[in-house]
C-alpha cells in the first residue's frame, strides 16, 4: 500500500491565507447594511427634541427678554409731561429753605424766616398823574424795590439761591388792584434770574378751608 504524500509547509501555508482572506471577506459583507454602501448613503443623526421647563436663573436675562427693549415714554403725551414737571418742581422745592414775605395794602410789611419775623414797610406802587394808568408798580421802575431783592437786603444775604420764597397778600387777589397783582407775579418770575431763588404768589382765597359738608338729615 502506498502512503499519501503530506503537503509541503509551503502549500499549507498557502491554503490558510486563502482561508483567512475568505473568512474576513464574509465578515465584511455580513457587517454591511443591506440598503447599499456606507460610503456612499451618509445618515444623518436625529437628535433627541426636549422642552425645557426650567425656570430661568434670576440673574440671567432670558433670551426674550434681551430681544424686546422697553417701550420708550410716549413724548407726545402731555398730561403724562404735565405730571412729569410737576413732580420735579415739587421735589426740588420740598428741600429749600421758606421764606415768607407778607404783603397787607399797597406795601410789603414782614418777612419771615425760621420763625423770625422783620417788619417792613415797603410800597408797592404808587398813584400816577396820567388817567390811562393810574397806578405803576414800583419794582417796573426800580429793582432795588422789587420783593425778593428787598427780601434779600434785609436778611444780608448775597442772593437767594436755593430759597423758596412765598409772596402772600392778606387778601385775595381778586380784592387787590390789577397793578399790584400783575407787579407781584413779575416779582416771582424776576426772583430766579435776579436774585436766584425760587419765588411764588400765593392767593389767599385758595388756603380758606372748604365748606363743612351737611350734617346727615340736614336739608342743603
Amino acid at each position: 500500500m502506498r502512503r499519501r504524500a503530506l503537503p509541503q509547509p509551503s502549500s499549507l501555508t498557502s491554503l490558510l491565507d486563502v482561508l483567512f482572506i475568505l473568512v474576513f471577506a464574509s465578515l465584511v459583507a455580513a457587517a454591511r447594511p443591506r440598503g447599499g454602501d456606507a460610503a456612499t448613503t451618509p445618515t444623518t443623526p436625529t437628535t433627541p427634541t426636549t422642552t425645557s421647563t426650567a425656570t430661568p436663573d434670576a440673574g440671567v436675562a432670558s433670551p426674550d427678554a434681551a430681544a424686546t427693549p422697553p417701550a420708550p415714554p410716549d413724548l407726545d403725551d402731555a398730561t403724562a409731561l404735565r405730571a412729569a414737571a410737576l413732580a420735579t418742581l415739587a421735589a426740588e422745592a420740598a428741600g429749600r429753605p421758606v421764606i415768607v414775605a407778607r404783603i397787607a395794602g399797597d406795601a410789603l410789611v414782614a418777612v419771615e424766616r425760621d420763625g423770625a419775623r422783620i417788619e417792613l414797610g415797603v410800597p408797592l406802587v404808587e398813584k400816577v398823574p396820567e388817567p390811562d394808568v393810574a397806578i405803576a408798580y414800583l419794582g417796573d421802575r426800580s429793582a432795588e424795590l422789587r420783593v425778593c431783592r428787598v427780601v434779600a437786603l434785609r436778611l444780608g444775604l448775597p442772593d437767594l439761591k436755593d430759597h423758596l420764597v412765598v409772596i402772600t397778600p392778606d387778601r385775595a387777589l381778586g380784592e387787590l388792584t390789577v397793578a399790584l397783582v400783575a407787579g407781584l407775579r413779575r416779582d416771582a418770575a424776576r426772583c430766579l434770574t435776579e436774585q436766584g431763588g425760587t419765588a411764588v404768589v400765593i392767593d389767599p382765597a385758595a388756603l380758606e378751608p372748604p365748606a363743612p359738608a351737611p350734617a346727615q338729615g340736614d336739608v342743603p
